[in-house]
């Protein structure tokens, strides 16, 4: 069945856009708020209060950047481990997002609740996943002919998300299970989200303009195995 460009090119677009419009709409909201600290909060906490609202929107942005992602990558990865493993993953962040926009975060300093370790557990299938992802894409497009120009970007991303995550996991922690550098968490989360981001739109872009024709693609992921 011939894939419907109107449907493919919104893919491509949420996929791309998405991932940086949320960040943009969340940047601009922690401005907008008195006494949100950026370095100090994660963008969850702009969840709560009166324009929480707005927030949550912005994650179910954010959930449908990563299901449009995951079909891109689908589409792209036709055979192969990768054309199962990476869509997987993104299914399963997308489910994580989703878990964050219904259950909001505790405020900081709050006795924690079970709505806000909901919420937390929400993260753990996002924040940990992206080095996963990255590296099934870099496993990849090292093998792939039309994909390897970006596999040392791939991989760099990949490990510098890694580094990031297991920095925050021992130093900085998960909201209600602080450490030392806890007052850094908005601070290591978006050193983390924006490579990815900015990752996601790089690929969702080569993936819509510059993939080559359906005979090539066909051809080198015949090579894969």
């Amino acid at each position: 069945m011939k894939p419907n460009p109107v449907l493919d090119r919104a893919a491509h677009w949420i996929a791309g856009i998405g991932p940086l419009l949320f960040f943009a709409v969340a940047t601009a909201e922690g401005f907008l708020r008195g006494g949100y600290d950026p370095i100090a909060e994660p963008i969850s906490a702009l969840a709560l209060g009166p324009r929480g609202w707005i927030q949550e929107l912005n994650f179910a942005l954010l959930a449908g950047s990563f299901l449009s992602f995951a079909f891109v990558l689908r589409a792209q990865f036709r055979r192969g481990a990768a054309s199962i493993a990476a869509p997987a993953v993104l299914l399963l962040m997308t489910v994580g997002v989703g878990l964050a926009a219904t259950f909001q975060p505790d405020a900081t300093d709050a006795t924690p609740t079970l709505v806000g370790r909901l919420h937390v557990v929400g993260g753990s299938l996002v924040f940990p996943w992206m080095p996963v992802v990255l590296s099934i894409a870099a496993a990849r497009f090292r093998r792939d002919a039309s994909w390897r120009p970006y596999f040392g970007y791939t991989l760099a991303t990949a490990l510098l998300s890694a580094a990031t995550i297991t920095f925050f996991l021992l130093f900085v922690g998960p909201q209600g299970f602080p450490r030392p550098l806890s007052e850094f968490a908005g601070l290591v989360q978006r050193v983390q989200i924006v490579p990815f981001f900015a990752w996601m739109a790089i690929v969702a872009h080569r993936a819509y303009v510059g993939a080559p024709d359906a005979t090539a693609v066909l051809a080198s992921n015949d090579a894969v195995v």
